[in-house]
């Protein structure tokens, strides 16, 4: 037999090894399970260890503890906030899977539903050509040709019959192929939906943990303020007759103070965040137009271009520099601000030198603000001619000075 058959060894030689490959595989994938399991469950327990710590940290009397417990207690709730936040954007990021994966599931059963539709029509009209003798193939009539007692007609004829059989099967084929596509893509569609709602469900919980966590967080930072200036000031009490007895209250209530400034630093860069999120998208370079030399948003060109000509007609001549797209003011963010991610779209303007808007805030890059000048040159003063004719004028086209800044004129003041 194995002379006969001289494929049997290789082929059950393959089926062996594919046995084999996948007795291993599932052995495989049953471990990298039990791993994964475990993984989560030594994860729950580390977060529950965590709440718990940080559930008998806020209770922490900040007034009256040790130096150490308190920074154990602010450490504490801090990582539960980390771990909020982590849970929270772990939902967030599921959320948006799901509904991406529900949203291509759909996409493609539209097309599957007009490719069906087209099908429908070429099956339809095979089918009627097949029983009424006319071919849509030749586009003459398939009776005639099979009444014909010519071979080579014979021939064509069942040439024809075969073609347009085959056609029809392929055509019914498909369809079939595409029915049961769709059937699952349905089924991966509900799927993704319901996993979408049950992530947004689990969002909305987390987010509800994470605004208590970051209430606790708060009112334990609050008392620890409390308790560092009552300490700082008892330390200015005590320096004079004990300099070691300050510097050593000091030392720690500093410790404690380094976290309260790194706490306030992380809440500022959230709350940046979140304002940056809400702000109107920066302006397109395609909504810009130049007035009299200004670049400004389509909006307002009309009201610059009737309060220069209304100042150049006094006799002020006025000139400057409107819309100025976010690079420049990344730039600007790095220059005065520092390098790091945090530093260009979070740190506050007030901690850059010099202050300095984050991206997204200028009204320059939305073209609604103007930097003056007079004479070519730039209206550092109040006192400059040109900063008193906007004053007295520029109410009249809906323009608002800031002002810690005479050369800066906007739709609202900022």
């Amino acid at each position: 037999m194995l002379l006969e058959t001289p494929t049997s060894i290789p082929r059950a030689l393959g089926a062996v090894v594919a046995l084999l490959l996948t007795l291993g595989l599932t052995t495989f994938a049953v471990g990298a399970q039990d791993d994964v399991a475990e993984l989560e469950e030594l994860k729950e327990e580390r977060e529950a260890i965590q709440a718990e710590l940080a559930d008998q940290a806020v209770k922490v009397d900040a007034a009256t503890v040790d130096f150490d417990t308190l920074v154990e207690a602010l450490d504490d709730v801090n990582a539960l906030v980390d771990l909020q936040e982590a849970r929270l954007a772990d939902a967030t990021q599921r959320v948006n899977s799901a509904e991406t994966q529900a949203s291509e599931a759909q996409g493609r059963q539209d097309e599957i539903k007009a490719e069906l539709e087209v099908l429908r029509g070429e099956v339809r009209d095979l089918a009627l050509a097949s029983f009424t003798g006319e071919s849509s193939l030749t586009g003459g009539d398939a009776t005639s040709v099979l009444l014909s007692n010519d071979p080579s007609v014979a021939a064509r004829r069942r040439s024809l019959i075969e073609l347009q059989a085959g056609s029809l099967n392929d055509g019914v084929d498909r369809m079939r192929a595409l029915g049961a596509e769709a059937e699952v893509l349905r089924i991966q569609r509900d799927e993704a939906l319901a996993t979408a709602q049950a992530s947004r469900d689990e969002a909305e919980a987390r987010q509800t943990e994470l605004d208590a966590a970051r209430a606790a967080q708060a009112d334990l930072v609050g008392r620890a303020e409390l308790r560092l200036e009552a300490r700082l000031a008892e330390a200015s009490v005590i320096e004079e007759r004990d300099a070691a007895a300050a510097a050593e209250i000091t030392r720690q209530e500093e410790a404690i103070a380094s976290r309260i400034r790194q706490e306030a630093a992380r809440q500022a860069a959230i709350e940046a965040a979140e304002a940056r999120e809400q702000l109107p998208q920066v302006t397109a370079p395609n909504d810009i137009t130049t007035v009299n030399g200004i670049q400004v948003h389509v909006s307002i060109a009309g009201r610059v271009g009737d309060l220069l000509a209304a100042a150049t007609a006094d006799g002020i001549a006025l000139s400057g520099w409107g819309y100025r797209d976010s690079l420049r003011q990344i730039e600007l963010r790095q220059a005065h601000c520092g390098t790091t991610e945090y530093d260009i779209w979070e740190k506050p303007a007030f901690a850059c030198s010099p202050p300095t808007a984050r991206p997204g805030q200028s009204l320059h890059e939305r073209g609604l603000a103007i930097d003056f000048t007079y004479n070519g040159g730039s209206m550092t003063s109040q006192s400059n001619p040109g900063f008193q004719w906007l004053a007295s004028n520029a109410h009249r086209w809906g323009f608002v000075n800031l002002p810690s800044e005479p050369w800066h004129w906007s739709t609202t003041g900022e």
